[in-house]
């Protein structure tokens, strides 16, 4: 792994300057567009490894939209440990696992029993917490002000608690102890909107939504280079849904 400044970058800068948790889903790859039209001094993206099964495809999605977004500079970091971590955790999104992924119906995306053990299977440990704090570190090499921007939001936060608003302020509140050399907030633009208020914030931003990915378990890409969703998982099912009520139409490449 080789960590590289953004382009143009000197230290130390008075300038803000943002970090974007890019996992090339549909939530961060609108939080990406959105930091792009803020006032940020520099803008990296920051892609984490970590064995899951959808890796393969994420990486490459990710280097698409980061070239496609013009960003300073693509952090790529390969979490072995966590790999493992979730293998023997037991968690269906491990390319280790042997275990289904959660499907749910259509009915069952508001059933909050259903899913939160839907959320216990994919579950990756401590997985935000981790990223957070890789991202903090790597902060302290920019200096000043930095946002740490993440994909958390609404809908996601109802069964993932390190999706909410509050993971977001306790967090940002342990980084002012734990950070020395910059001073570090996470935000997320999209932490009080569910799938269809993104999918709107994504169109005014012009996202180019065909090239991101929600699937768990894609199936390729097409020949223009769209990831392919599987349809039936339920990360697939929240991005129909989004599409259909926010924009009316759904731009992603299903099997």
């Amino acid at each position: 792994m080789k960590i590289q400044l953004p382009r143009g970058k000197r230290m130390p800068n008075k300038k803000k300057s943002a970090i974007v948790l890019l996992s090339g889903g549909l939530d961060s790859t609108v939080c990406l567009w959105w930091a792009k039209k803020q006032e940020y001094s520099t803008v990296t993206a920051m892609t984490f490894e970590y064995g899951s099964k959808e890796e393969t495809i994420l990486v490459e999605v990710t280097k698409a939209l980061g070239k496609m977004a013009s960003i300073d500079t693509h952090q790529f970091i390969k979490l072995p440990f966590l790999a493992e971590f979730s293998k023997l955790s037991g968690s269906s999104l491990s390319k280790e696992s042997k275990k289904d992924l959660p499907k749910l119906k259509d009915e069952d995306l508001d059933d909050l029993t259903i899913g939160l053990e839907s959320a216990k299977s994919v579950w990756i440990p401590a997985r935000n917490l981790v990223f957070l704090s890789i991202a903090s570190s790597y902060a302290e090499i920019l200096g000043d002000e930095v946002d740490i921007i993440t994909g958390f939001n609404l809908e996601e936060g109802s069964t993932f608690p390190d999706n909410t608003q509050e993971f977001i302020n306790d967090f940002t509140r342990t980084a002012s102890r734990g950070v020395l050399n910059a001073k570090v907030e996470v935000l997320s633009p999209i932490a009080n909107i569910n799938k269809a208020g993104i999918v709107q914030l994504g169109k005014k931003l012009e996202v180019p939504f065909e090239y991101s990915n929600s699937c768990y378990n894609p199936k390729g890409f097409d020949s223009a280079g769209k990831p392919i969703h599987c349809g039936i998982c339920e990360s697939c099912k929240r991005r129909k849904r989004g599409f259909k009520e926010g924009l009316g139409f759904d731009p992603t490449i299903y099997e």
